[in-house]
């Protein structure tokens, strides 16, 4: 099961073959209404309702057409989520949303990864960290995010006080949904994953752990009551969490020895689910992007400065996993597509049928990406940068904004949107160049998530921006289908990941050549992006 930002995908595999049996997908219904949320201040909360309700529905979809004796034969279930996705909870593992007097207090839900309010509260953790005697931020890339785990608990501690009384102990999302599915109600119970740990909650190994209790109430006296409430042991997502909850046997027939596997992040199962090798970088591009690679340990690779993690096991077990990525990449073409079709709605208003505006919604990609891949690649060409909702990686700043050089008289919608796609594909290129700098080097490109089956144009881009190959997979649900990896390995029907990858990983559907021509001009634009967005 994969839980996104907008809704929860399941799929049922058959591990010895890989054939996927069925899928089933529900869309989180109070997310999709807009509610707990504010843009303008950054805030995205999600309701724990929806997830609950959704595992419910992908479950029923799942089953639907199965014989519900075969119900009995699913053996284990993988899971993956958001992240840094954190939610308050009680003693009894209840997120505080569920709660009398929290049920529609925003601070009472989950925290998604996009909401970046707690930019203060990341700016006091990096200088903290940069006096401190240990430097919690070394395998996060040297800079801590207002995307993740400690920046959101100590964003909501200092506005809600009844939040910070009330919360026995923080989780993120891709722990706590195995904790709901196991019936968990022993915060001290829940297997904490490696994955979210240490990308985001600057777990390490090597600094003993989490951040010390010394180090977070120096950052805040709101951590006192909750540092020995926190955890020391994280686990991989090749190990078991616990057995599916009586709920679910019940419910829907399951075994009652049915396994739950460790968590972890949408992206990290994504690369898995994508065939993740050494050197290989996995592009799982959607909104935003997150870019994955492993490396084996007895590489000794460096500490490479303003990517989002390395960690040991987060993605491959054995293998160091870095995340990098762009905290935005589809989003950046969904806001042009309502810049534009807003004027269109407003003047036409109700004399627009039903048709007219599913019509306007699903051809203004295909029409702008006909005007766009139409225009000559030139010296002259506007550029702009990616940065529409700040800067994951290179360098973390979410106070970033986007900018652009070269607009005409003569710009039409189809060169604003050319160099918007060429914006995504800079971003991507200096990502790349960052591991370079360290000596890490990136053999192949693999894209997966919607964008790269949807657009072709959008993956010839890449390919001729990076002067590089972009492999496309050949399916839609690698992250789930990752999942789905680690729960055939835990259930028995492998010895190991790679064994359980040769037979169920995604294959490569597509292979995208760069047009070297093009390529020698994007080197031109690329300079031009760097020096708008000062790297």
């Amino acid at each position: 099961m994969d839980f996104g930002t907008d809704s929860a995908r399941g799929i049922l595999v058959n591990p010895y073959t890989g054939e996927i049996l069925s899928k089933s997908i529900s869309y989180f219904k109070r997310w999709a209404q807009g509610l707990y949320c504010d843009p303008s201040k950054d805030q995205y909360r999600q309701h724990p309702l929806d997830y609950m309700e959704a595992i419910d529905e992908v479950f029923a979809g799942l089953f639907q057409s199965i014989d519900p004796d075969l119900i009995k034969d699913v053996v284990a279930i993988g899971t993956n989520t958001t992240g840094s996705t954190p939610v308050a909870i009680d003693e009894h593992c209840q997120p505080l949303a569920l709660l009398d007097g929290f049920k529609d207090n925003p601070n009472a839900m989950f925290i998604l990864w996009k909401d970046h309010s707690a930019i203060q509260e990341a700016d006091e953790i990096n200088a903290l960290a940069k006096r401190w005697p240990i430097d919690y931020t070394l395998y996060s890339g040297g800079i801590y995010s207002s995307e993740w785990f400690w920046s959101k608990i100590l964003y909501t501690n200092r506005r809600d006080a009844q939040i910070k009384e009330r919360a026995f102990t923080w989780v993120e999302q891709s722990d706590w949904i195995p904790t709901y599915l196991t019936g968990t109600q022993k915060p001290a119970d829940i297997k904490r994953n490696r994955c979210a740990a240490g990308h985001k909650a600057m777990w390490n190994e090597n600094h003993g752990g989490l951040p010390s209790s010394e180090f977070l109430c120096s950052l805040d006296p709101s951590f006192y009551h909750l540092v020995n409430r926190f955890y020391t042991t994280t686990y991989t997502s090749d190990e078991v969490f616990g057995k599916i909850s009586p709920y679910f046997v019940e419910k829907y027939g399951f075994h009652p020895e049915t396994i739950i596997t460790v968590g972890a992040i949408d992206a990290h199962h994504g690369a898995v689910g994508s065939g993740s090798a050494p050197y290989a970088l996995v592009k799982v591009i959607g909104t935003s992007t997150c870019d994955m690679l492993v490396v084996p340990q007895g590489d000794n690779p460096p500490l490479v400065e303003g990517i989002c993690g390395q960690v040991d096991g987060s993605i491959d077990p054995g293998m160091i996993g870095f995340e990098a990525g762009q905290s935005a990449f589809g989003d950046i073409y969904n806001w042009f597509r309502k810049f534009l079709l807003k004027p269109v709605h407003g003047i036409l208003g109700e004399r627009l049928t039903m048709e007219q505006k599913q019509l306007l919604e699903e051809e203004v990609f295909g029409y702008l990406t006909k005007e766009a891949s139409a225009l000559p690649v030139t010296e002259e060409d506007m550029v702009f940068t990616d940065y529409y909702n700040g800067r994951r990686t290179p360098d973390a700043d979410f106070t970033k904004e986007a900018a652009a050089y070269g607009f005409t008289l003569a710009t039409q919608a189809g060169h604003v949107f050319k160099a918007l796609v060429e914006s995504t594909a800079f971003g991507s290129r200096a990502i790349i160049d960052r591991f370079r700098e360290f000596n890490i080097p990136i053999k192949t490109v693999i894209a997966t998530g919607g964008i790269p089956n949807k657009s072709p144009y959008v993956v010839q881009v890449l390919a001729d921006v990076l002067g590089c190959a972009i492999q496309v997979v050949d399916s839609d649900q690698t992250c789930a289908l990752g999942s789905a990896i680690f729960a055939a390995v835990v259930g028995g029907a492998y010895r190991n990941i790679e064994d359980a990858k040769t037979v169920m990983a995604a294959q490569v559907a597509h292979t995208y050549e760069p047009d070297r021509t093009k390529q020698r001009i994007y080197d031109i634009l690329y300079k031009r992006y760097r020096a708008l967005t000062n790297l």
